[in-house]
């Protein structure tokens, strides 16, 4: 988790500071990324996607169920089930999502063993942290009309 808050960033006009770190077996960084929908101009460019997307497939296939994904907020339905069709195996995240968390706050999408394998989720990692800095950039948004 705290690999994902170092890469987080809130700039005025630019993403939430919501980044996600897929670690394989040994606890090695394999990808990385942070939210670039506003940068992006794209609806799809979630932290988790993006690291995802940033992974080989024939490594996601053979070695996916043994990574895990570390995300400073509990994805959102599109990621969660993204996660789960990849394969990694576990997920951590900090803040939990009380509008559209989709690892246990409103869906549980990743441990319902109704569509197969499920995914290891730990949440609430460095909770606090994940809140204040999410807080702050909504706070932000607010106060100073950034977006």
């Amino acid at each position: 988790m705290r690999s994902a808050l170092e890469i987080t960033s809130f700039k005025c006009s630019g993403d939430l500071p919501i980044a996600a770190v897929i670690f394989d077996s040994s606890g090695s960084i394999l990808s990385s990324s942070k939210n670039a929908v506003i940068e992006s101009g794209r609806a799809t460019a979630h932290a988790e996607l993006l690291a995802i997307g940033n992974l080989d497939l024939q490594i996601l296939k053979r070695e996916g169920k043994d990574m895990c994904l570390a995300v400073t907020l509990e994805p959102c339905p599109m990621c969660a089930w993204a996660i789960r069709s990849a394969g990694i195996g576990r997920l951590v995240f900090g803040a939990y999502n009380p509008q559209y968390g989709a690892a246990g706050s409103v869906y549980d999408l990743l441990r319902d063993r109704s569509h197969g394998r499920s995914v290891e989720v730990v949440g609430g990692v460095l909770k606090e942290e994940c809140q204040q800095l999410l807080g702050g950039a909504f706070s932000n948004i607010r106060n100073n009309g950034c977006r």
